[in-house]
């Protein structure tokens, strides 16, 4: 009897158990940022791409204002500096304040913390969004000083084009792929065709600075199609690496140089590599319950809209960009933080905190 009674007990205790919780705090951010995407953008993938959506099986939805500190339209430069630093900045800076004295960045911080660190882009790796992260200069067109200054980042883990700022320098003779090496990087070049399969074999012991280019990669319609494959590496490399975490950027780069040039097609398959990236994205993130993904713009290109009866027919109102609000969508531990409107120096703030930086 007592064996019986002890029994009960237990499944009684069990029955009371709290079902377990998603934490509040993540471990891990992953930032999202694509580039140019404004509303206009997400209704014509949302239109063209099977439901449910990776954006409609994210939980928080809000709005942030994009203005710089120079201009009412912003540039990549002022937008992803108010983001990865918190301040607002003036057009074409790079991770400066309007006094274009350097400020730290979510990433160095997470770095200084013990986390773990990367970012994966469409672009080069000096372009002005992923420069944000780790560099410090009054004009984003400083490229070669942008690649010096990613040598000395330690960013874990980093992939795009661009390795000619590397490599065939004009403002000195250096050699950054070998100073990457120096430095316990493992040089990479994706379009090798054994890229794909050498990234997830680096030691966890290297560093990986992966090229996907030696100038812009190219467009989606010209077959390029590394960023959702790349991004899930990327992410399996830091999480082998990270005792602490990790924060990683991921930019959609070519939706705004598509915008810029109105190109329709090209737009669409942006849009639709986008899609694809965040399907795989989603699925991980909200299964792993400690990871927290973002997914925003810096600014709305083209001032598009969308007419039409039955299919979506993209109409361009400009070449540049516009002034509008853009969303910000979040799923996992800490989402309800990016529930609002707001400026967005406060993305930087939040992922501040939640981080405990």
């Amino acid at each position: 009897m007592l064996t019986g009674l002890i029994l009960v007990f237990g499944v009684l205790i069990a029955a009371f158990q709290p079902a377990p919780v998603t934490p509040d705090k993540p471990r891990n951010i992953i930032l999202v940022i694509v580039d140019g995407m404004g509303l206009a953008h997400i209704a014509l993938a949302e239109y063209l791409h099977r439901p449910p959506s990776p954006i409609q099986r994210m939980e928080i939805a809000g709005l942030q204002k994009t203005h710089s500190s120079s201009h009412l339209e912003t540039d990549s430069g002022a937008s992803g500096t108010a983001m990865s630093c918190g301040v607002k900045t003036f057009n074409a800076a790079i991770g400066v304040t309007h006094d274009s004295l350097p400020v730290p960045t979510i990433l160095e911080l997470a770095r200084d913390s013990g986390m773990k660190t990367g970012f994966v882009v469409t672009s080069s790796v000096v372009h002005a969004t992923p420069a944000c992260f780790y560099a410090h200069v009054p004009s984003r067109g400083s490229y070669e000083e942008i690649a010096r200054q990613l040598v000395n980042s330690d960013i874990d883990v980093f992939v795009g084009g661009g390795e000619k700022y590397f490599t065939h320098r004009h403002t000195d003779r250096m050699d950054l792929l070998m100073a990457l090496k120096a430095k316990n990087y493992e040089i990479i070049r994706s379009h090798d065709p054994h890229g794909k399969f050498r990234l997830n074999r680096v030691s966890k012991e290297n560093r990986i600075a992966c090229f996907t280019a030696f100038e812009d990669p190219v467009r989606a319609t010209m077959g390029r199609t590394y960023l959702p494959w790349m991004v899930q590496v990327a992410i399996d490399a830091l999480e082998k690496r990270a005792d602490k975490g990790y924060f990683m950027m991921v930019e959609a780069s070519q939706v705004d140089w598509a915008s810029h040039a109105n190109d329709v097609d090209w737009l669409v398959l942006e849009m639709q590599d986008t899609y694809d990236m965040l399907e795989e994205l989603v699925t991980r993130v909200q299964k792993e319950e400690n990871t927290l993904l973002i997914v925003t713009s810096d600014h709305e290109c083209g001032y598009i809209s969308l007419k039409g009866k039955r299919s979506p027919r993209v109409e361009f109102n400009s070449k540049v960009h516009s002034s509008q609000m853009v969303p910000v969508f979040a799923t996992g531990p800490g989402a309800e933080a990016f529930l609002g409107i707001y400026d967005n120096t406060a993305i930087f703030e939040k992922m501040r905190k939640l981080l405990g930086l």
